[in-house]
């Protein structure tokens, strides 16, 4: 999928005010290659039928992530007040004044707009980037593994094969910033698809850990302290290299649980990049978790009661409700 030209709005799934971000439904027509497509192992039947005009078509449903861009470092050549085509007062009160601003064409070294496209979706992308309410739930050691395991144990490989992509050097090498292919201790970072790759403070790279038999938090043991440091340690001095500016102080690292995906990976950010999923709830500081299993309990993640925010429709959310309701 190239461009939006054949996109039919279906409607918004989600908005956010806060991160300036908005979530759209819609379809594209199937294209001859794509009349059964697979996506993350789930089959996206084209059997959605549009009818326009006196013809009926196949189309497939594609999820649109728009985003705001932050605005591009100002100079003379690069002055957003330029872009400005028309102020419109909303007041004003002595020395202030309220205004909003229509803006110019962008450029292309100054997008206004960041998009990812998901295509063809599932019912699961469509249910994951819903609106949803969030709940605190607790997750028992018992939980996990008797209801949440062999859940995760069933996801097909095929869900996560971007991953395996990229690790064996198929798809987005462009982006990578280190690659360390230890078998045992090594991984990959690249940039994360919601940084922007300018924008210092919003700095937000993924590393993925090589190892394919690590799918969260949970599975860390002391065998695995090697690669874990090992993260840590090349991260902390790769940022400051590679992006002057940004002191090895300034960089946070840390794991969601549960993650969006069951490949170990660790997220590294700004400290003040204000990104989803970094507050309390739902990310481990990843010193935080060396220092759990080298110093508490080595099985800490195997024993522990793990408590975190999550949407309603997730699946974990529905595995232990269905638990704690069973076991009542």
């Amino acid at each position: 999928m190239h461009s939006l030209s054949n996109f039919t709005f279906t409607r918004v799934l989600n908005e956010d005010p806060i991160l300036k971000t908005l979530t759209l439904l819609g379809t594209v027509p199937v294209t001859t290659a794509a009349t059964t497509a697979t996506t993350e192992g789930e089959e996206v039947a084209a059997t959605v039928v549009s009818t326009t005009g006196d013809q009926n078509k196949e189309v497939q449903p594609v999820i649109l992530l728009i985003e705001k861009t932050h605005f591009a470092t100002q100079s003379s050549e690069n002055d957003i007040t330029r872009r400005i085509s028309e102020l419109l007062s909303t007041g004003s009160n002595d020395i202030y004044h309220w205004w909003n601003a229509i803006i110019l064409e962008g450029k292309a070294h100054d997008p206004d707009l960041k998009m990812t496209v998901i295509s063809p979706a599932t019912e699961a992308h469509i249910s994951k980037y819903s609106r949803q309410d969030r709940k605190m739930i607790t997750e028992t050691a018992e939980i996990y593994h008797k209801a949440i395991l062999p859940w995760i144990e069933s996801q097909p490989k095929s869900r996560i094969q971007w991953v395996y992509n990229i690790l064996e050097g198929l798809k987005e090498q462009d982006n990578i910033l280190l690659r360390d292919n230890d078998p045992d201790t090594g991984f990959i970072v690249l940039p994360d698809s919601k940084w922007d790759k300018r924008t210092l403070s919003s700095l937000y790279l993924l590393a993925i850990s090589m190892r394919s038999d690590i799918r969260s938090l949970r599975d860390l043991k002391p065998d695995h302290l090697p690669m874990l440091k090992n993260v840590r340690d090349k991260i902390m001095t790769l940022v400051p290299l590679r992006f002057p500016g940004v002191a090895s102080d300034e960089v946070r690292m840390f794991v969601h649980y549960h993650p969006s995906y069951y490949h170990f990976h660790v997220h590294v950010t700004h400290v003040s990049a204000q990104v989803p999923g970094s507050t309390v709830g739902q990310s481990h500081l990843l010193d935080t978790i060396i220092d759990n299993i080298e110093t508490i309990d080595p099985d800490y993640y195997r024993k522990a009661s793990i408590r975190f925010a999550l949407g309603v429709n997730h699946p974990v959310y529905s595995l232990i409700q269905g638990f704690q309701s069973a076991s009542q």
